[in-house]
């Protein structure tokens, strides 16, 4: 098993699953999703604590450049949203993938996602199937070599799935769980 180092030295496994929740005053790490370009700017000037992740849309054709280098300023590390592209056939079909997977044994889902790992994002891709599922978790025997790394990079379009809206944003931001609301009252 691969594992990242979290900016409080914690060790996460790169393939995993969990979730946990802290209350506000014991937190030591956050997690944030979706800010991006002038909403990090304004994050960075908030936080007490900097997040060690963020998730976010990120894929071969979208792989955050610029978000990347505010990350890296923190040591934050992203988490990929929509790893597979959404299911979108044309990445899937990119010949590439299907070369390397030739080469390693291993299908064009398996490839993208071994990309991910070696970016250095946390990949949790979703599944409701258990074939699919057992074959996300098997990436972590081979390795993509730095030539491998350099023409998936050329994929990049700087192209994503998911448009928001800043009315989303706001509405987005004004949720609260229920347990919050029944608590402000």
């Amino acid at each position: 098993m691969e594992y990242v180092t979290l900016n409080n030295k914690l060790e996460c496994p790169v393939v995993g699953i969990g979730t946990f929740m802290l209350s506000p005053a014991d937190a030591e790490s956050i997690g944030i999703s979706n800010f991006e370009g002038k909403y990090i700017e304004e994050l960075e000037t908030k936080w007490e604590i900097a997040p060690q992740f963020i998730q976010v849309e990120a894929h071969p054709y979208f792989t955050q450049k610029e978000l990347r280098k505010t990350l890296d300023k923190y040591d934050i590390k992203l988490m990929s949203w929509y790893p597979l592209g959404h299911g979108d056939k044309s990445l899937i079909s990119e010949p590439i993938f299907a070369e390397f997977g030739k080469k390693y044994g291993k299908s064009p889902a398996q490839i993208i996602l071994r990309w991910h790992t070696q970016m250095g994002f946390v990949v949790i891709p979703g599944s409701k199937n258990v074939n699919h599922i057992k074959d996300n978790l098997n990436i972590l025997d081979f390795k993509l070599t730095d030539e491998e790394m350099a023409k998936i990079a050329e994929l990049d379009k700087n192209e994503r799935y998911y448009h928001r809206t800043d009315a989303q944003l706001v509405q987005f931001a004004g949720w609260r769980p229920t347990f919050e609301k029944a608590s402000q009252s």
